[in-house]
């Protein structure tokens, strides 16, 4: 996916433009107090919890609050409905999927493309059942469906950006135009995770060889060469053997 940025790309956050203020002030014990936070907290875990087992619509405020161990009527202390709590969560699982910490000044570039693929391959694993349900509430809910694609395309800018800077560099093609790279690239890491972890994986395909094989057609793609050779198809590493690459796949499906 999408390479490491020198700085975070500024995604898109739905529950921000979702209420207003005056409506916020109006609400008690939402994080003002150790107490409200931490009962927040419980909340968001348990929603997400009824989201992944019964779906956004048959998920029920009632059962959220249970496994909260909270009261029906408390849940509205700190969330006015359904669709908001739920907003909340698409806005953390999907900011942690995207965000990425700078990487240090003197990264191998293809080291950065190798520890970005995977750090969206471990991450969409970590949270492969929302990320089913997210997509399926964005083919209904319009709000959640612009958000999704405003948060991605601020991403693929910030893609964009840093094939720019490889180019300027002398690592990438300059012949390669770094917008259309950045869809591309950045849509086939996307559609890959979600047949990886939310499929059947037919093919067997497994997370550590899964990443060794993207950051290779990622940096061919871009004409990068290996830093340490000289020579075309970098792939910062050799190929993971197999016991290591199942290895990552168990972690990433046993954090799922």
């Amino acid at each position: 996916m999408p390479e490491k940025t020198e700085r975070r790309a500024v995604l898109p956050n739905a529950s921000r433009g979702r209420r207003g203020d005056e409506e916020k002030d109006k609400r008690r014990g939402t994080g003002r107090t150790v107490r409200g936070r931490e009962t927040r907290r419980r909340l968001l875990e348990a929603a997400k919890e009824v989201f992944e087992r019964d779906g956004f619509l048959h998920a029920r405020i009632a059962d959220i609050a249970d496994i909260a161990g909270i009261s029906h009527g408390s849940f509205y202390t700190y969330f006015v409905s359904k669709e908001e709590i739920f907003t909340e969560i698409v806005d953390s699982v999907e900011v942690n999927l995207l965000t990425l910490e700078p990487a240090p000044a003197d990264a191998d570039p293809v080291e950065r493309i190798r520890a970005a693929n995977e750090h969206y391959l471990v991450a969409y694993g970590a949270n492969a059942k929302i990320m089913r349900v997210i997509h399926q509430v964005s083919t209904i809910d319009a709000a959640v469906r612009e958000t999704r694609l405003q948060r991605q395309d601020a991403f693929a800018h910030a893609i964009e950006r840093r094939v720019r800077q490889l180019q300027e560099a002398g690592h990438a093609d300059p012949a390669v135009d770094a917008g259309y790279a950045a869809q591309a690239l950045g849509g086939m890491v996307a559609y890959f995770a979600e047949y990886l972890f939310n499929t059947d994986n037919a093919f067997g395909f497994d997370l550590a060889t899964a990443t060794d094989q993207l950051t290779r057609i990622w940096t061919n793609a871009l004409g990068m060469k290996d830093p340490g050779t000289g020579k075309a198809g970098a792939t910062g590493k050799a190929g993971a053997g197999k016991g290591k690459a199942a290895k990552g796949k168990d972690k990433a499906s046993s954090d799922g």
